[in-house]
């Protein structure tokens, strides 16, 4: 369906016709509620739901075994990005993503290059997060751990640590 069929359709909706249509794609669809609890929610219901998103990266990395889920974490990445609505939130769900990465690098050692592309992207992403929002102080010492901790794959480290350094000046 188009975008114009789509508000053709809107519009030919009365006002009642139009609540009850949210209200009922709002009981069925997970994805909306899940929208619509940032949009409107509270601090608390925003933690919740970036918490639990932040858990289940964590679950993902926890793993005992060396292949790490990338898949399933930019599922997880791409899901809470579509409903999150502040930037500093997101930024703060991308640097855990990091840190999760970094240690399961740091333990098992870079297996694939997929894995360090992976971090390399999501630590890019946190970054720029960072600089929209304004968050350097909260933030900037987070990745900065991360950096010290990969001190062992150098490459990774310098690549990282010049796009910390180019952006977050």
């Amino acid at each position: 369906m188009r975008k114009t069929s789509f508000t053709k359709f809107l519009d030919s909706m009365t006002e009642t016709e139009l609540k009850e249509e949210l209200d009922k794609l709002y009981t069925k669809y997970k994805a909306i509620k899940e929208y619509y609890a940032m949009e409107l929610g509270t601090l608390d219901d925003r933690k919740k739901l970036l918490d639990k998103t932040k858990k289940s990266i964590s679950r993902l990395y926890e793993r005992r075994k060396t292949r790490s889920r990338l898949s399933k974490v930019n599922a997880l990445l791409k899901e809470i990005s579509l409903i999150s609505i502040f930037d500093h939130e997101l930024a703060d769900v991308y640097i855990h993503h990091v840190e999760c990465a970094a240690s399961h690098i740091n333990y098992y050692g870079l297996q694939r290059e997929a894995d360090a592309n992976h971090l390399a992207n999501s630590f890019k992403r946190a970054v720029d997060l960072i600089t929209s929002s304004q968050t350097k102080e909260e933030n900037a010492p987070r990745l900065e751990k991360v950096l010290d901790r990969l001190h062992r794959f150098y490459a990774l480290t310098n690549e990282l640590g010049d796009y910390l350094d180019e952006n977050l000046v």
